[in-house]
């Protein structure tokens, strides 16, 4: 936010720009022993996206993209679990100019998360949409081999 901040009035002077702001999956779908991360990527969704619709309402041209990707092999997550492919930086990342390139508003890599997730959310009770995350996809258990990078 501070950085965007720093560029965000040259841009709407120039009337031109792109904003990219990398969240998480973890943003959309409640994960056991990620509570204070998952907190962070929920408030970076939501504020991407209603800087998107500011710029909108504004008629301006600076471009917002929220990019929401799950686990990434970076370290970071060292020890995760998960019957959902865990992503390579390189692809991830190719993935996410294109994202640019093409003016993309909202992304997850994989791309077919976003609506298996807000479908599931919009049409299932929380507990059945609980059993199909954590049961289903594996997801509340993917943190329990956690490690993290080494320093």
């Amino acid at each position: 936010m501070l950085i965007t901040a720093e560029f965000l009035n040259g841009m709407l002077d120039r009337n031109s720009g792109h904003i990219c702001n990398i969240a998480s999956s973890g943003g959309l779908v409640s994960n056991p022993k990620m509570s204070v991360y998952a907190a962070s990527k929920w408030a970076v969704i939501g504020w991407s996206d209603s800087l998107r619709l500011e710029m909108k309402q504004l008629k301006r041209n600076v471009n917002v993209t929220t990019i929401m990707p799950y686990y990434i092999n970076t370290g970071m997550f060292d020890g995760v679990k998960s019957r959902i492919p865990i992503l390579e930086p390189e692809a991830a990342a190719l993935t996410i100019v294109r994202a640019i390139e093409t003016n993309k508003k909202m992304l997850t890599i994989p791309r077919y998360q976003y609506r298996i997730t807000r479908l599931g959310q919009a049409i299932l009770s929380i507990d059945m949409f609980d059993w199909f995350a954590g049961s289903v996809l594996g997801i509340h258990k993917t943190m329990a081999h956690f490690t993290g990078r080494n320093k």
